[in-house]
């Protein structure tokens, strides 16, 4: 028998992630892990776009994962073209990393953490927009007098594709230009 489709889905990532840790190891060492945050993000930022509309949506999430390309990304860590961190922030820090482009190629960033569970709203709404994050980290590129600002979509019109802003309501944040 053949299986396909959303039913295969969550045991291919599964496997593909936990590939993604063993190279991840092969390259940094034995017992060198990602954090799962780390994975997480690496999986968004390597994506494949899907879908009808540039960015991230509620129909394909955040575009088709990508193995080979997030193995790329591990193997290049610490190059001139790709940079893995895990890092960890005090109340009211900043971190900032200047990013060297050449313009020819598309520049993404991404940003994830793992949040801790956050009051509830108690109003039974299914899929609240009302954000319950307890750290609200922020990312921004600037270049010249130009700032990009991560994917952000809108939980009350959920057809509409993504836009870019400050995002308060996902701990992930991703950014692309083309």
């Amino acid at each position: 028998d053949s299986y396909r489709g959303t039913s295969m889905s969550s045991p291919s990532a599964a496997g593909s992630a936990l590939l993604l840790q063993e190279h991840y190891q092969n390259v940094h060492g034995i017992g060198s892990f990602m954090r799962s945050s780390t994975l997480r993000g690496l999986i968004i930022h390597s994506t494949d776009e899907a879908g009808d509309y540039p960015g991230p949506d509620y129909a394909f999430g955040w575009w088709l994962m990508n193995t080979e390309s997030a193995a790329a990304v591990i193997t290049q860590d610490g190059t001139d073209d790709e940079t893995i961190q895990e890092l960890s922030l005090d109340c009211f820090d900043t971190y900032s990393l200047n990013i060297i482009a050449d313009g020819t190629m598309p520049l993404t960033a991404t940003l994830c953490w793992i949040d801790p569970a956050g009051e509830s709203n108690d109003n039974n709404i299914i899929d609240d927009p009302i954000s319950n994050l307890v750290n609200d980290l922020d990312m921004e590129l600037h270049f010249d007098c130009n700032t990009f600002s991560p994917y952000l979509l809108d939980p009350t019109n959920p057809a509409n594709p993504a836009t870019t802003g400050d995002n308060h309501r996902d701990n992930v944040e991703k950014i692309f230009i083309p």
